[in-house]
């Protein structure tokens, strides 16, 4: 039980640190191009994880490589449309609408012949949906930018249960290398996506250097580290409960830091969102318990 506790503080000091991402991207990007700023973002954590992988590269193999190699791909969407996002929707719409991925995984799951889709996953959909409905004063303000944070999260849906069905056919060596490889790889898309854009906008802001440090050390490599290490003590309905918080998080960081303001709608669908994405989890854990 002493484990498990431990790995559920883990586990929300992992969810806050990527709550906390919101309101600092969106002070960032009026600094510097989200492209930019993702393939800083991913070189940084790169360098600072290396140290901790360096003494078991030999240990590589090509299944590594390969999922490495998907996930980047698709770390690399989701974190350029979160970014594309924020430059014209506030951190805690952002925040809400990414959180989406928790419903949108029980219903991809099925085409990657994982576990089926009972109706609870479909209700917590619905109910989801209806509370983003909401959230986005009934559709009249879905704008680009809350579209392409809707893409961010179907890519996190993706990731999740591409990396599901790939670890339960092959056993991993080492999960510490599955993470480098997978944040390494999440730079050459970014790369290729800027040839024909301005690279840097202004890296001598505070904010962008906090907003790069932060993202980089504590929500990218320190979060993957302790998520590979601490979500295998919980059961996965546990820690999707724990991660579902992630936009109330980002909603307070936002509302301090850039005082933004909550209007009615945000406040009731936010809520049903909220509702909708921890139903399915809710439901689970007392059904096991």
């Amino acid at each position: 039980m002493k484990k498990e506790n431990k790995a559920i503080l883990m586990l929300f000091f992992v969810t806050l640190s990527w709550g906390l991402t919101f309101p600092l991207i969106k002070s960032a990007v009026s600094y510097i191009t989200p492209t930019s700023f993702v393939v800083i973002r991913f070189f940084l954590a790169t360098v600072f994880l290396f140290p901790f992988v360096v003494n078991i590269l030999k240990k590589i193999s090509k299944m590594i490589l390969f999922t490495g190699l998907l996930l980047g791909i698709l770390n690399s969407i989701t974190y350029e449309t979160q970014t594309i996002g924020m430059q014209t929707i506030s951190a805690a719409q952002s925040a809400f609408i990414v959180g989406t991925n928790i419903v949108l995984v029980p219903l991809l799951a099925p085409i990657f012949r994982l576990h089926g889709t009972c109706k609870i996953d479909f209700f917590a959909a619905i109910v989801c949906l209806i509370g983003l409905f909401i959230f986005t004063h009934f559709a009249m303000h879905f704008n680009i930018g809350s579209f392409w944070c809707f893409i961010s999260a179907l890519s996190i849906a993706l990731s999740i249960v591409v990396l599901q069905r790939i670890t339960t056919i092959k056993y991993f060596s080492s999960f510490k290398l599955l993470a480098f490889y997978q944040i390494l790889f999440t730079i050459p898309l970014p790369i290729f996506l800027s040839i024909h854009n301005d690279y840097l906008y202004n890296l001598t802001k505070i904010s962008v250097i906090i907003s790069l440090l932060f993202c980089a050390i504590f929500a990218t490599s320190i979060s993957l580290l302790l998520q590979t290490k601490y979500q295998c003590r919980v059961n996965t309905t546990k820690a999707a409960l724990i991660y579902s918080f992630e936009p109330i998080f980002a909603s307070l960081f936002a509302i301090i830091m850039h005082q933004e303001h909550l209007s009615l709608n945000m406040i009731i669908g936010g809520t049903i969102m909220f509702f909708g994405i921890s139903l399915h989890s809710i439901y689970n854990l007392y059904k096991n318990s």
